[in-house]
Formats: C-alpha cells, structure tokens, sequence
C-alpha cells in the first residue's frame, strides 16, 4: 500500500456513501409494499459484504446518520430487532415477506445506473442475492449525463441505484427531512410527497421547524426517533458504505484530510524547505 511504501505519507480514513436502491412508494407496484421492501434488505447478506468483500473497511449502516453525528445517529445494536435483522440476512424470511405481500414467486424490476465502479460492484452483488429469492433485476445503464437528467427529473422507470438518496445527517440537510419529504431531487423513493402523507416525517419535520436555532437538543431528538422509523420502513434499499482515504504529501501544512478543501485552501500552506529534503 502507498501507506507502507511511503510511511511518511499522510492520509485520513472516511467514509464513502453507500450505494442505495430507490423506487417509487406512491405507485401500485411492488416496491411501494414494506413486506417487499424489507425483504430485499433481508435477502442481502450485509455482514459478509463488509467481512469479506471489503475485509472489514466498511460501515453497515450509514445512512440516515453517519456515525460521526452522534446526537442523530443509533448504532446498529441499539436499533429495534426488525431493523438489526434487515441488515443481518435471511433470505428465508425475505422469501416469506414476499409471498405475505402477494408475490410467492418474486418479481421481476429493471434498475436505472451508471457505469461507475460502485454502481457496477453493488449491482453485481444485489443481482445474485435478489436472484436466490425470485427477484429479477435488469440493469439499465445510462450515460452519466441521461442519468442526471433522469434523477433529477425523478423519471427513472422502476428503481434507481446510486449514492444520492437517504443522506448522512450533516448539518446543511439536517433538519429539513428534505430526502424524505416533498417534491425534491434527493427524496427518490417519493416518502411523504405529496408533503402530509407519511405523519410520522410530516410530525418530524415540524418539531425541526420549532426548535431550529431555539432548542437543538429537542431537533436532534426528534430526527434521531425519526430515522429508526425510516430505517425500519426501507424506504431505501442500502448497501454498506466502504471507507475510503485522503492521502497527501507531509509537505502540504495545515490540512487534515477536508472533504471540500476550497474552504480551507486559504489556511493550508507548502513546506518548501521540507519538499526539498524529500525531493
């Protein structure tokens, strides 16, 4: 790794977005059934994906909440035995859900996406696992540019895989419940749109309302209860979230592995002295 061939190397571990499956809850179709939904979470095998496909570099659940966010964000083990088992596996009772929901045999979707590593890896994987428990899945793939299009214009036909829904909690999208309420681009499953439908997001919402820059305690209280809700309905259908690394030269001061470094260019400098010597 670049870590052991250049030990003075600096880098800082994050945390990639997950690849999400989203769909149309609104419409009379099989996604829009919780029993299906859940059972397409049931039907991944979450802890091995993470275990062995990322040998252990990933998150299980990182959406709503990243665990950075500690006041928004339940770990896995302290959430309700319905959403620790959703993102466990077993693809007996997602066989189960299926037929509790009127489709014994499974069906058969189409999923838009891009060409993108990530796309292409989850694909892969959700493909095989879906298959084991009657669901067919066809990737639709689409040029970057026809894919935006058809995101942003929510027209995808079927479901849509990418790492734009559900959100991780920061704090510019914190209190808004905005990927899962109303007309916008980021709520792709269509919850609570139009706005009043799901009380539960409308209710949340409300309560952020009175108690933005009055009572953040209250806010965050009320998001955190939230999310397990949005958990437990999978209204997003979520793969793990890998981490990732920023690495950069020693030379390179006052930087600490920002996301969006255009903020904080100006407080960065070079160590020419320090370059030098290391040629």
């Amino acid at each position: 790794t670049i870590q052991k061939s250049n030990p003075e190397i600096k880098y800082a571990q994050t945390i990639i977005a997950p690849q999400q499956v989203a769909g149309n809850i609104n419409q009379d179709w099989p996604f829009a059934k919780t029993e299906v939904r859940q059972a397409m979470m049931l039907a991944i095998d979450h802890p091995t994906i993470v275990a062995d496909f990322y040998e252990g570099q990933a998150e299980m659940l990182d959406s709503p909440a990243r665990k950075w966010y500690k006041s928004i964000y339940t770990p896995l083990e302290e959430q309700n035995e319905t959403v620790q088992a959703l993102y466990g596996y077993d693809p007996e009772r997602a066989k189960e859900l299926l037929a509790e929901a009127g489709y014994p045999e499974g069906y058969k979707f189409k999923m838009q996406m891009t060409n993108t590593p990530q796309s292409e890896e989850a694909f892969s994987i959700i493909k095989e696992y879906w298959a084991a428990v009657g669901i067919d899945v066809e990737a639709i793939v689409l040029e970057p540019t026809v894919f935006t299009n058809v995101w942003i214009g929510h027209s995808y036909e079927d479901l849509i895989l990418s790492a734009y829904p559900g959100g991780d909690g920061s704090l510019f999208v914190r209190y808004s419940m905005g990927y899962y309420r109303g007309p916008n681009i980021f709520n792709m499953s269509f919850v609570n749109d139009p706005v009043g439908t799901d009380p539960v997001i409308e209710n949340a919402y409300n309560i952020q309302c009175e108690n933005v820059m009055v009572n953040y305690p209250e806010a965050d209280r009320i998001t955190k209860e939230t999310w397990k809700y949005v958990l437990e309905q999978a209204f997003t259908i979520q793969m793990p979230a890998p981490w990732g690394y920023r690495i950069w030269q020693p030379w390179v001061k006052n930087y600490y592995g920002a996301n969006d470094p255009k903020f904080f260019l100006k407080w960065a400098w070079i160590d020419e002295d320090l370059k030098a010597s290391l040629n």
